[in-house]
């Protein structure tokens, strides 16, 4: 029987503003709070669901909750607007920043009295679980949600009769102040078809979407146009600021509605509406079923209760991005179809890699994805959302995917590898590229960093498949990475721009070659001295430069450095540190900004002792928080990991017996399973 993870779960973890513990020792010089909230939603989703319900408030990003843009720790913003319940939206974003596309089409009003009137009420409570999620309102409505493969399903709770469910399919974003946090339609038609059905044919974007909605204990009455009643049972019309939809009337004092919506055609959503899935607490039950499952693939031994619930509610919402939409493409013909990669720069170095260890079929189609994106419009994803080319551009990072492809080689994931290199090289001959390939030195000086590794990833991926010219082209180029760095300092040169940090924070990232870069800060005595004095175990020269926490993408992976010195010590002390201080349970649980599961993956794999080197064939081993996990990988083996003794210092390891002197893991001996034994002391 299984055992039941979906009770640990708590959906709400992350969404409001952050509640941590008071950050004690090391980790009180941390400069660790860049955002203030998790920005997580909880809202009804699949593992990796196209389909997401939940409350629209219109705040920032989600549509869920109430604080605005760039809220900081000195300056956390909340809105009165976005406190109210304004219905249940669908489609949204999960942990993210400013990415400038939020979904939350289709809104869905419940309410008494005339449209026009109706301008949001007060939350009383709301409530969820894995699959599932609801509101009270002061008006004593409750609005219930689950989701499947093929539909939202909606249950509202009227208490008494004369319901009504007013409809806006030109919904698209959040509270409407800034075009940067919401849209119109471009055009649109809106057909009630009976009293039971309506459909919606909405250009949304630059992406016309497809909506079937059926009713149950309802009717549809009318259209509408700004909350205002237009006579007939069509409408269409062209881009606008004004708001389109339908009206509808309860027949009975609880009303039930199914939404199936499809990028491929209206006939696609129709048939999604037909497909017979026993009901709404059927679907409930199946959605908490299939969370168990993924959730199971992850199993932790500790007596702490609350641990596991930390454990559990990062896991899900690392589980929520990328996105199935497999048959749905705008962009290509065949079949594989993920979105909402929000964005490359967040996921690449923890979640991906996680999910590619673990979950087969959605790899499957992520690796797929990004080879087609290659092939068809030469350009592989970084920030890949449902817009016009999909493509979003970004400056953040560059050739992120490639570390991803060669991350999903190691792990075994099943594809055209030859394709996967065809892509590669596509995506390389962008003029930006081309320029850095060419030995131009860019403005931000990471972009060289980031396109070294890359290279150095996929010279491994062609080397594999027998391309040995292309490998040795891609080498050459990814030994540039030492033009990045200041000879004098052995730092990354100072006078650059820096997302999101600084030529500090930037340092420190895990390379192909580390015992090169040690060299470059004068050898492991000079490097260790940097890394003390980046995480504050000695004064620090530059507090605007030091270790800003497991929520920064730039940093998340830096405490590893240490591992490269073989100083496992100061390793695990700043992991304890950042585990005690950084994680906890509730709405405020998480350090800052998800990033579509990016900080919870991270924290994931800390805590189980292992860090995935992204792009390389390397685990790191660290110290595991609990007595024992035990991981179903993906291609059916076990990865057991047990810890021997109670401290926190890692002396020693072994692999299905066989001892591990530098504290490595091959990705390739990982997937084979057995038994990881990591003995911790209590001192150093």
């Amino acid at each position: 029987m299984q055992t039941d993870l979906c009770k640990y779960v708590d959906v709400f973890l992350g969404c409001d503003e952050i509640a941590l513990p008071e950050p004690q020792g090391v980790a009180a010089t941390w400069k660790f709070i860049k955002g203030i909230t998790g920005n997580t939603n909880p809202g009804a989703v699949l593992p990796f669901g196209k389909y997401s319900c939940c409350t629209y408030t219109s705040g920032y990003p989600t549509g869920y909750g109430d604080h605005l843009p760039n809220s900081c720790p000195q300056d956390f913003r909340r809105s009165e607007e976005c406190r109210k319940f304004l219905g249940l939206s669908h489609f949204h974003q999960s942990g993210t920043g400013a990415i400038d596309y939020y979904y939350n089409y289709c809104l869905l009003t419940p309410f008494f009295g005339q449209p026009a009137d109706f301008a949001g009420t007060p939350i009383v409570e709301d409530i969820g679980q894995p699959g599932y999620y609801a509101v009270r309102t002061r008006d004593d409505i409750c609005s219930e949600t689950t989701v499947s493969a093929k539909s939202a399903y909606h249950r509202f709770r009227f208490g008494k009769e004369n319901g009504k469910i007013r409809v806006d399919f030109t919904n698209d974003g959040l509270l409407k102040k800034s075009r940067r946090d919401y849209a119109r339609p471009d055009s649109g038609t809106i057909r009630i078809v009976s009293d039971n059905e309506i459909h919606a044919q909405i250009v949304l974007s630059g992406i016309e979407t497809n909506f079937c909605l059926r009713l149950q204990n309802a009717k549809a009455v009318y259209l509408l146009q700004n909350n205002a009643y237009i006579a007939g049972k069509e409408l269409l019309f062209g881009k606008t600021e004004d708001t389109f939809g339908v009206l509808i009337e309860a027949t009975a004092e609880t009303a039930e509605s199914r939404l199936s919506v499809s990028l491929k055609s209206l006939e696609t959503a129709i048939g999604d509406s037909l497909v017979d899935e026993g009901g709404f607490d059927s679907v409930r039950q199946a959605a908490y079923d299939k969370w168990n499952e993924a959730l199971s693939r992850i199993v932790i031994e500790t007596e702490d209760e609350e641990q596991k619930e930390i454990f559990y509610s990062n896991l899900y919402h690392t589980l929520i991005k990328p996105c199935s939409r497999t048959g749905e493409s705008v962009l290509w013909d065949e079949e594989p179809f993920c979105v909402d990669f929000a964005t490359m720069w967040d996921i690449y170095k923890t979640q991906l890699p996680l999910v590619f260890t673990l979950y087969p079929d959605i790899s499957k189609e992520i690796v797929e994805t990004f080879i087609l994106s290659g092939l068809h419009t030469g350009q592989l994803p970084h920030t890949f959302l449902l817009t016009k080319g999909m493509h979003v551009p970004s400056s953040q990072a560059c050739m992120l995917a490639e570390h991803s492809l060669a991350d999903a080689f190691f792990r075994g994931i099943p594809a055209d590898y030859k394709d996967a290199l065809r892509a590669i090289v596509n995506d390389l001959k962008r003029e930006y590229y081309a320029d850095l390939l060419a030995g131009v030195i860019p403005d931000r000086l990471t972009h060289l960093l980031d396109a070294c590794e890359a290279c150095a990833a996929v010279a491994e991926l062609a080397k594999h498949h027998g391309e040995t010219a292309v490998a040795e082209k891609l080498q050459l180029f990814a030994d540039r990475w030492t033009d990045a760095y200041d000879p004098k300092t052995g730092y990354l040169y100072k006078d650059h721009d820096y997302y999101e940090g600084n030529y500090r924070n930037y340092s420190f990232r895990l390379l192909h070659d580390m015992d090169k870069r040690i060299e470059l800060s004068g050898g492991t005595d000079a490097f260790v001295k940097q890394l003390d004095n980046f995480f504050g175990f000695t004064a620090q020269d530059e507090y605007s430069g030091c270790f800003e926490g497991f929520n920064n993408e730039s940093d998340m992976e830096t405490p590893w450095a240490y591992h490269y010195a073989k100083r496992f010590d100061r390793l695990c002390e700043v992991l304890q540190a950042g585990e005690d201080s950084m994680f906890t349970t509730g709405r405020g649980g998480l350090p800052g900004n998800n990033d579509s599961g990016g900080t919870s993956s991270c924290h994931l794999w800390n805590c189980m002792g292992l860090f995935p080197v992204t792009g390389q064939n390397l685990m790191l081993i660290g110290f595991p928080k609990y007595e024992k996990v035990t991981l179903r990988l993906h291609n059916g083996n076990t990865l057991v990991i047990k810890k021997q003794g109670s401290g926190i210092y890692t002396k020693s390891a072994t692999f299905n017996g066989e001892n591990l002197p530098d504290l490595r893991l091959a990705v390739t001996d990982m997937m084979h399973g057995g038994e990881l034994c990591i003995v911790c002391e209590e001192t150093a």
